[in-house]
Protein backbone atom coordinates (compact mmCIF):
# COMPACT_ATOMS: atom_id res chain seq x y z
CA UNK A 1 0.00 0.00 0.00
CA UNK A 2 1.35 3.35 -0.81
CA UNK A 3 1.05 5.74 1.91
CA UNK A 4 1.15 9.31 1.45
CA UNK A 5 2.99 11.26 3.81
CA UNK A 6 2.93 14.91 3.72
CA UNK A 7 3.92 15.25 7.15
CA UNK A 8 7.34 14.06 7.16
CA UNK A 9 9.02 17.78 6.48
CA UNK A 10 6.99 18.79 9.55
CA UNK A 11 8.20 16.03 11.95
CA UNK A 12 11.53 16.87 10.95
CA UNK A 13 11.47 20.41 11.62
CA UNK A 14 9.84 19.44 14.82
CA UNK A 15 12.21 17.52 15.67
CA UNK A 16 15.39 19.71 15.16
CA UNK A 17 13.82 22.61 16.87
CA UNK A 18 12.79 20.58 20.03
CA UNK A 19 16.40 19.60 20.36
CA UNK A 20 17.22 23.01 20.41
CA UNK A 21 14.76 24.39 22.59
CA UNK A 22 15.65 21.79 24.99
CA UNK A 23 19.38 22.30 24.79
CA UNK A 24 20.09 18.93 23.63
CA UNK A 25 23.41 17.99 22.68
CA UNK A 26 24.18 16.65 19.29
CA UNK A 27 24.62 13.04 19.24
CA UNK A 28 27.95 13.08 17.71
CA UNK A 29 29.53 14.83 20.73
CA UNK A 30 28.50 12.41 22.87
CA UNK A 31 31.83 10.09 22.92
CA UNK A 32 34.89 9.97 20.92
CA UNK A 33 36.23 7.26 19.06
CA UNK A 34 40.15 7.08 17.60
CA UNK A 35 41.67 4.39 15.51
CA UNK A 36 44.65 3.00 17.52
CA UNK A 37 45.53 -0.39 15.68
CA UNK A 38 46.53 -3.40 18.23
CA UNK A 39 48.71 -5.38 15.85
CA UNK A 40 51.56 -4.90 13.62
CA UNK A 41 50.03 -6.82 11.00
CA UNK A 42 47.41 -4.44 10.81
CA UNK A 43 49.38 -0.98 10.84
CA UNK A 44 51.79 -2.52 7.92
CA UNK A 45 48.62 -3.79 6.01
CA UNK A 46 47.31 0.00 6.48
CA UNK A 47 50.15 1.02 4.38
CA UNK A 48 50.77 -1.09 1.94
CA UNK A 49 46.83 -2.55 1.11
CA UNK A 50 46.82 -0.59 -2.22
CA UNK A 51 49.91 -2.96 -3.92
CA UNK A 52 49.18 -6.45 -2.70
CA UNK A 53 47.66 -9.18 -5.17
CA UNK A 54 46.38 -12.77 -4.54
CA UNK A 55 49.08 -15.16 -5.72
CA UNK A 56 48.58 -17.70 -8.08
CA UNK A 57 45.01 -16.40 -9.52
CA UNK A 58 44.30 -14.23 -12.49
CA UNK A 59 42.89 -11.40 -10.04
CA UNK A 60 44.46 -7.96 -8.19
CA UNK A 61 43.48 -6.49 -5.46
CA UNK A 62 42.45 -2.83 -5.48
CA UNK A 63 40.86 -2.55 -2.57
CA UNK A 64 41.48 0.94 -2.00
CA UNK A 65 39.67 2.04 -5.12
CA UNK A 66 36.89 -0.52 -3.94
CA UNK A 67 37.34 -2.56 -7.09
CA UNK A 68 38.82 -6.47 -5.19
CA UNK A 69 40.26 -9.52 -6.17
CA UNK A 70 37.22 -12.09 -6.00
CA UNK A 71 34.43 -8.72 -7.76
CA UNK A 72 33.64 -8.38 -11.38
CA UNK A 73 35.33 -5.39 -13.41
CA UNK A 74 32.25 -3.78 -12.46
CA UNK A 75 32.59 -1.77 -9.01
CA UNK A 76 32.35 -3.26 -6.44
CA UNK A 77 29.07 -3.38 -4.06
CA UNK A 78 28.16 -3.76 -0.36
CA UNK A 79 24.31 -4.19 1.08
CA UNK A 80 24.17 -2.04 4.39
CA UNK A 81 22.44 -2.89 7.30
CA UNK A 82 22.42 -0.29 10.09
CA UNK A 83 20.04 -0.81 13.87
CA UNK A 84 19.05 2.38 15.59
CA UNK A 85 17.00 3.27 18.36
CA UNK A 86 15.23 6.85 18.97
CA UNK A 87 13.03 7.15 15.48
CA UNK A 88 10.57 4.00 14.80
CA UNK A 89 10.05 2.81 11.39
CA UNK A 90 7.49 5.49 9.63
CA UNK A 91 9.68 8.43 11.53
CA UNK A 92 13.03 6.94 9.68
CA UNK A 93 11.19 6.61 6.55
CA UNK A 94 10.11 10.34 6.92
CA UNK A 95 14.11 11.15 7.10
CA UNK A 96 14.80 9.30 4.20
CA UNK A 97 12.27 10.31 1.77
CA UNK A 98 12.93 14.57 2.28
CA UNK A 99 16.54 13.56 1.94
CA UNK A 100 16.71 10.82 -1.07
CA UNK A 101 13.26 11.40 -2.40
CA UNK A 102 11.71 8.31 -3.16
CA UNK A 103 8.09 6.78 -2.91
CA UNK A 104 6.93 5.60 0.65
CA UNK A 105 4.86 1.74 0.28
CA UNK A 106 4.10 0.54 3.69
CA UNK A 107 4.23 -3.29 3.67
CA UNK A 108 3.13 -3.67 7.52
CA UNK A 109 2.67 -1.21 10.47
CA UNK A 110 6.30 -1.30 11.19
CA UNK A 111 8.09 -2.26 7.66
CA UNK A 112 8.25 0.55 5.01
CA UNK A 113 9.98 -0.07 1.67
CA UNK A 114 11.18 3.40 0.39
CA UNK A 115 11.24 2.75 -3.69
CA UNK A 116 13.57 4.41 -6.27
CA UNK A 117 15.07 6.83 -3.74
CA UNK A 118 18.76 8.54 -5.28
CA UNK A 119 20.13 5.53 -3.27
CA UNK A 120 18.02 2.75 -4.72
CA UNK A 121 15.33 0.69 -2.52
CA UNK A 122 15.69 1.25 1.14
CA UNK A 123 13.88 -0.63 3.68
CA UNK A 124 13.19 0.44 6.94
CA UNK A 125 11.18 -1.76 9.79
CA UNK A 126 11.47 -2.12 13.75
CA UNK A 127 14.02 -5.52 13.97
CA UNK A 128 12.11 -8.64 15.24
CA UNK A 129 9.92 -10.88 13.12
CA UNK A 130 7.13 -11.26 15.58
CA UNK A 131 5.79 -8.13 14.79
CA UNK A 132 5.40 -8.44 10.72
CA UNK A 133 2.56 -10.03 8.97
CA UNK A 134 1.98 -11.30 5.13
CA UNK A 135 -0.36 -10.12 3.39
CA UNK A 136 -2.48 -13.11 3.90
CA UNK A 137 -2.57 -12.79 7.66
CA UNK A 138 -5.87 -12.21 9.32
CA UNK A 139 -7.11 -8.93 10.65
CA UNK A 140 -7.01 -10.31 13.90
CA UNK A 141 -3.39 -11.36 13.80
CA UNK A 142 -2.25 -8.05 11.70
CA UNK A 143 -3.65 -6.49 14.86
CA UNK A 144 -2.13 -8.51 17.66
CA UNK A 145 1.33 -8.19 15.79
CA UNK A 146 0.97 -3.98 15.54
CA UNK A 147 0.63 -4.31 19.01
CA UNK A 148 3.87 -6.21 19.77
CA UNK A 149 5.59 -3.84 17.53
CA UNK A 150 3.63 -0.64 19.66
CA UNK A 151 4.90 -2.23 22.64
CA UNK A 152 8.00 -3.48 22.36
CA UNK A 153 9.55 -1.02 20.23
CA UNK A 154 11.47 1.34 22.36
CA UNK A 155 13.83 -1.52 23.27
CA UNK A 156 13.99 -3.01 19.57
CA UNK A 157 16.15 -1.67 17.14
CA UNK A 158 14.95 0.29 13.75
CA UNK A 159 16.79 -1.24 10.98
CA UNK A 160 17.80 0.36 7.93
CA UNK A 161 18.64 -2.09 4.88
CA UNK A 162 20.10 -1.12 1.28
CA UNK A 163 20.11 -3.05 -1.79
CA UNK A 164 23.67 -3.93 -3.00
CA UNK A 165 25.71 0.00 -3.15
CA UNK A 166 28.70 1.16 -5.22
CA UNK A 167 31.39 1.43 -2.94
CA UNK A 168 31.78 4.95 -3.90
CA UNK A 169 27.90 5.14 -2.29
CA UNK A 170 29.59 4.98 1.42
CA UNK A 171 29.95 8.88 1.79
CA UNK A 172 26.00 9.14 0.91
CA UNK A 173 24.96 6.57 3.50
CA UNK A 174 27.31 8.41 6.24
CA UNK A 175 25.31 11.37 5.52
CA UNK A 176 21.94 9.52 5.75
CA UNK A 177 22.70 8.23 8.87
CA UNK A 178 23.75 11.78 10.01
CA UNK A 179 20.47 13.26 8.99
CA UNK A 180 19.10 10.50 10.80
CA UNK A 181 20.81 11.23 13.86
CA UNK A 182 19.78 14.98 13.60
CA UNK A 183 16.43 13.92 13.58
CA UNK A 184 16.92 11.62 16.91
CA UNK A 185 18.15 8.30 16.10
CA UNK A 186 20.49 7.18 18.56
CA UNK A 187 22.46 3.81 18.21
CA UNK A 188 24.65 1.63 20.84
CA UNK A 189 25.49 4.62 23.14
CA UNK A 190 21.97 3.61 24.47
CA UNK A 191 22.32 0.79 27.38
CA UNK A 192 18.98 -0.65 26.75
CA UNK A 193 19.31 -0.67 22.59
CA UNK A 194 21.90 -3.63 21.48
CA UNK A 195 21.97 -1.72 18.12
CA UNK A 196 24.71 -3.30 15.11
CA UNK A 197 25.57 -2.64 11.37
CA UNK A 198 26.19 -5.72 9.05
CA UNK A 199 27.83 -5.32 5.60
CA UNK A 200 27.26 -7.65 3.02
CA UNK A 201 30.42 -7.36 0.90
CA UNK A 202 30.46 -8.66 -2.88
CA UNK A 203 32.36 -11.53 -3.28
CA UNK A 204 32.30 -13.83 -6.76
CA UNK A 205 35.44 -15.84 -6.83
CA UNK A 206 34.08 -19.31 -6.55
CA UNK A 207 37.35 -20.84 -5.83
CA UNK A 208 38.43 -22.44 -1.73
CA UNK A 209 41.24 -21.32 -1.46
CA UNK A 210 40.42 -17.05 -1.80
CA UNK A 211 37.45 -17.88 0.42
CA UNK A 212 39.65 -19.34 3.05
CA UNK A 213 42.83 -16.74 2.90
CA UNK A 214 40.02 -14.25 3.76
CA UNK A 215 38.89 -16.45 6.55
CA UNK A 216 42.46 -17.24 7.79
CA UNK A 217 43.14 -13.67 7.82
CA UNK A 218 40.14 -12.80 9.69
CA UNK A 219 40.36 -14.67 12.27
CA UNK A 220 44.24 -13.55 12.50
CA UNK A 221 43.48 -9.84 13.26
CA UNK A 222 40.23 -10.47 14.92
CA UNK A 223 41.65 -9.54 18.62
CA UNK A 224 43.12 -6.58 17.09
CA UNK A 225 39.83 -5.73 15.54
CA UNK A 226 37.66 -6.17 18.57
CA UNK A 227 40.52 -4.09 20.81
CA UNK A 228 39.89 -1.77 18.09
CA UNK A 229 36.17 -1.26 17.88
CA UNK A 230 35.19 -1.91 21.35
CA UNK A 231 31.92 -4.53 20.96
CA UNK A 232 29.30 -2.79 23.27
CA UNK A 233 28.74 -5.20 26.29
CA UNK A 234 25.47 -5.50 25.47
CA UNK A 235 26.18 -7.22 22.18
CA UNK A 236 28.88 -9.36 23.86
CA UNK A 237 26.32 -10.81 26.27
CA UNK A 238 23.97 -11.64 23.21
CA UNK A 239 24.16 -14.31 20.66
CA UNK A 240 24.08 -12.36 17.59
CA UNK A 241 28.07 -11.58 16.98
CA UNK A 242 29.20 -14.65 18.53
CA UNK A 243 33.05 -15.67 18.22
CA UNK A 244 34.36 -18.65 15.97
CA UNK A 245 34.71 -21.73 18.28
CA UNK A 246 38.11 -22.24 19.22
CA UNK A 247 38.93 -25.72 17.95
CA UNK A 248 37.72 -24.87 14.63
CA UNK A 249 39.91 -21.69 14.87
CA UNK A 250 42.79 -24.02 14.60
CA UNK A 251 41.61 -26.24 11.84
CA UNK A 252 41.54 -23.33 9.97
CA UNK A 253 44.71 -21.41 10.83
CA UNK A 254 46.41 -24.67 10.73
CA UNK A 255 49.17 -24.83 8.07
CA UNK A 256 48.61 -27.96 6.81
CA UNK A 257 44.48 -27.57 6.49
CA UNK A 258 44.17 -27.72 2.40
CA UNK A 259 40.23 -29.02 1.97
CA UNK A 260 38.31 -28.98 -1.20
CA UNK A 261 35.16 -26.99 -1.39
CA UNK A 262 32.61 -29.57 -0.23
CA UNK A 263 35.12 -30.21 2.94
CA UNK A 264 35.28 -27.22 3.49
CA UNK A 265 31.58 -26.74 3.74
CA UNK A 266 31.31 -28.88 5.71
CA UNK A 267 33.83 -28.37 8.31
CA UNK A 268 32.18 -24.84 8.35
CA UNK A 269 28.83 -25.78 9.17
CA UNK A 270 29.73 -28.52 11.09
CA UNK A 271 31.43 -25.71 14.11
CA UNK A 272 28.89 -23.04 12.86
CA UNK A 273 25.78 -23.88 11.94
CA UNK A 274 23.98 -20.40 12.59
CA UNK A 275 24.19 -17.23 10.91
CA UNK A 276 25.47 -15.57 14.17
CA UNK A 277 29.14 -15.44 14.04
CA UNK A 278 31.17 -12.04 13.44
CA UNK A 279 32.19 -13.24 9.81
CA UNK A 280 29.09 -15.00 8.22
CA UNK A 281 30.09 -17.18 5.09
CA UNK A 282 26.61 -19.41 5.27
CA UNK A 283 25.04 -17.11 2.31
CA UNK A 284 28.62 -16.87 0.15
CA UNK A 285 28.76 -20.62 0.48
CA UNK A 286 25.52 -21.55 -0.94
CA UNK A 287 25.44 -18.97 -3.04
CA UNK A 288 28.65 -21.15 -4.58
CA UNK A 289 26.82 -24.83 -3.97
CA UNK A 290 23.41 -24.73 -2.34
CA UNK A 291 22.78 -28.01 -1.93
CA UNK A 292 26.39 -29.02 -0.39
CA UNK A 293 25.61 -26.32 2.27
CA UNK A 294 22.07 -27.87 2.89
CA UNK A 295 23.65 -31.15 3.02
CA UNK A 296 26.11 -29.94 6.04
CA UNK A 297 23.38 -28.17 7.86
CA UNK A 298 20.64 -30.29 7.08
CA UNK A 299 18.34 -27.77 6.30
CA UNK A 300 18.22 -25.38 3.37
CA UNK A 301 20.11 -21.99 3.84
CA UNK A 302 18.26 -19.24 4.93
CA UNK A 303 19.91 -16.69 2.82
CA UNK A 304 22.05 -17.50 -0.77
CA UNK A 305 23.91 -14.35 -1.75
CA UNK A 306 27.43 -14.10 -3.00
CA UNK A 307 28.55 -11.93 -0.14
CA UNK A 308 30.58 -11.97 3.28
CA UNK A 309 28.05 -11.21 5.95
CA UNK A 310 30.68 -9.15 8.44
CA UNK A 311 28.38 -8.92 11.46
CA UNK A 312 29.82 -5.80 13.70
CA UNK A 313 28.63 -4.82 17.46
CA UNK A 314 28.44 -1.48 17.51
CA UNK A 315 25.91 0.69 15.22
CA UNK A 316 27.81 3.86 16.61
CA UNK A 317 25.44 6.40 14.69
CA UNK A 318 25.90 10.35 15.70
CA UNK A 319 29.15 9.68 17.35
CA UNK A 320 32.18 11.58 15.86
CA UNK A 321 34.66 9.74 14.06
CA UNK A 322 32.52 6.63 13.32
CA UNK A 323 31.02 5.81 9.93
CA UNK A 324 30.43 3.15 7.86
CA UNK A 325 33.46 4.60 5.69
CA UNK A 326 35.49 3.57 8.62
CA UNK A 327 33.95 0.27 9.03
CA UNK A 328 34.89 -0.90 5.18
CA UNK A 329 37.99 0.04 6.02
CA UNK A 330 38.45 -2.39 8.68
CA UNK A 331 37.51 -5.09 6.65
CA UNK A 332 39.75 -3.90 3.39
CA UNK A 333 42.63 -4.42 5.83
CA UNK A 334 41.68 -7.97 6.21
CA UNK A 335 41.77 -8.46 2.75
CA UNK A 336 44.79 -6.79 2.07
CA UNK A 337 46.12 -9.31 4.72
CA UNK A 338 44.41 -12.40 2.57
CA UNK A 339 46.08 -11.05 -0.65
CA UNK A 340 49.31 -11.06 1.02
CA UNK A 341 51.08 -14.96 0.98
CA UNK A 342 53.84 -14.21 2.67
CA UNK A 343 52.35 -12.15 5.52
CA UNK A 344 49.29 -14.61 6.18
CA UNK A 345 51.41 -17.33 6.20
CA UNK A 346 53.60 -15.79 8.71
CA UNK A 347 50.60 -15.20 10.75
CA UNK A 348 49.75 -19.01 10.41
CA UNK A 349 52.96 -20.14 11.32
CA UNK A 350 52.80 -17.23 14.84
CA UNK A 351 49.65 -18.75 15.65
CA UNK A 352 50.86 -22.26 15.46
CA UNK A 353 53.75 -21.37 17.61
CA UNK A 354 51.63 -19.60 20.04
CA UNK A 355 48.71 -22.11 19.63
CA UNK A 356 51.23 -25.64 20.55
CA UNK A 357 53.21 -23.10 23.23
CA UNK A 358 49.91 -23.02 25.29
CA UNK A 359 48.83 -27.21 24.60
CA UNK A 360 52.46 -27.13 26.08
CA UNK A 361 51.83 -25.10 29.44
CA UNK A 362 48.07 -26.85 29.38
CA UNK A 363 49.72 -29.98 29.45
CA UNK A 364 52.39 -29.34 32.29
CA UNK A 365 49.22 -27.68 34.38
CA UNK A 366 47.45 -31.16 34.10
CA UNK A 367 50.89 -33.23 34.97
CA UNK A 368 50.74 -30.50 38.01
CA UNK A 369 47.47 -30.93 39.38
CA UNK A 370 47.42 -34.94 39.14
CA UNK A 371 51.24 -34.71 40.99
CA UNK A 372 49.95 -32.31 43.63
CA UNK A 373 45.96 -34.72 43.24
CA UNK A 374 44.00 -31.67 42.88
Amino acid sequence: MIVCVDGCRSFIRHEQTRRRFFCEPPWNQTRLRTLAWQSEVVSTMTREHDHVSFQGEACASKTARGTDSGTSPHERRVGIEVEFGGLNAREATCVIQDLLGGEIVETDAHRYDVKDTDLGDIRIELDSKYVHSSEKASALEKKVRRFAGDVSGPVVPTELITEPLPVSSIARVDHLLDNLAQAGAVGTEQPHLACGVHLNIEWTETGVGSIMRVLQAYLLMAPALRADIEPDTTRTLLPFIGRFPRDYQAKVLDLDYDPDFRQFVADYCLANPSKNRELDLLPLLASIDEKAVEHALGEKPTAIRPTFHYRLPNSLIGVADWSIAREWERWLRVEALAADERRLRDGLKEFRDRHETDDALGTLKRMFADVIGK
